[in-house]
C-alpha cells in the first residue's frame, strides 16, 4: 500500500538522497555520532544524519561524501550502505517521495560546523541519543548501527556503468 500524495495534492519524486553515518570514538573510548539539526522542512528541528540529494551520474558513495563535507566539513570515508528507506513528505503543494540510502563511513578529520543546510551539527555520544528528538529514518539506522559495531559485515556496493 502506497503513500499517496494524501489530499489530492501532487505526489511528486521519487527523489534520491543519502545520509552519512559517521561514529567515532572520543578521547574517552565512548561511541560518538555525528548529527546536524534541521533547518528546514521535513523534520524542521529535528536531529539527523548530514546527508542530501544525489546529483545525476553521481555514485551514492561519492555523493554522501560529498554532502557529509557540504554540511558538516568533516571529512570521511564511505565503507558501505548500512540502511534505505522511503519517506513521503507532505507539504502545502502537495507531497515528495524520498528514497534515502544511508552510507556508514569512517571518520577520518575535522570537527563539526553547521553548513547552510544545519541549524547545528555535533557528535553526539551514543548513550545521549535517548534525550535528542530525531528523525523517524535515524532511530531506524541506530538499530543497524548497533549490530555493524557489534561486529556485523556490511555488504560491498558497486557501481555499474553501461
Amino acid at each position: 500500500m502506497g503513500c499517496g500524495s494524501g489530499g489530492g495534492g501532487r505526489l511528486s519524486g521519487p527523489v534520491l538522497g543519502v545520509g552519512a553515518i559517521v561514529p567515532r570514538f572520543s578521547a574517552g573510548g565512548d561511541v560518538e555520532i555525528l548529527l546536524v539539526r534541521r533547518r528546514a522542512p521535513p523534520f524542521e528541528g529535528y536531529w539527523s544524519f548530514p546527508g542530501g540529494h544525489v546529483e545525476p551520474g553521481e555514485p551514492l558513495l561519492e555523493a554522501a561524501r560529498r554532502e557529509l563535507e557540504e554540511e558538516t566539513g568533516v571529512e570521511a570515508e564511505p565503507l558501505g550502505v548500512v540502511h534505505i528507506h522511503e519517506l513521503v513528505a507532505r507539504g502545502p503543494g502537495g507531497a515528495t517521495h524520498y528514497v534515502i540510502v544511508d552510507v556508514l563511513m569512517r571518520y577520518l578529520s575535522g570537527e563539526p560546523r553547521a553548513g547552510s543546510d544545519a541549524a547545528e551539527a555535533r557528535f553526539v555520544a551514543r548513550s545521549m541519543l535517548g534525550s535528542v528528538r530525531l528523525t523517524p529514518g535515524a532511530a531506524a539506522v541506530l538499530e543497524r548501527l548497533d549490530a555493524l559495531l557489534n561486529g556485523c559485515r556490511l555488504q560491498p556496493l558497486r557501481t555499474v556503468c553501461l
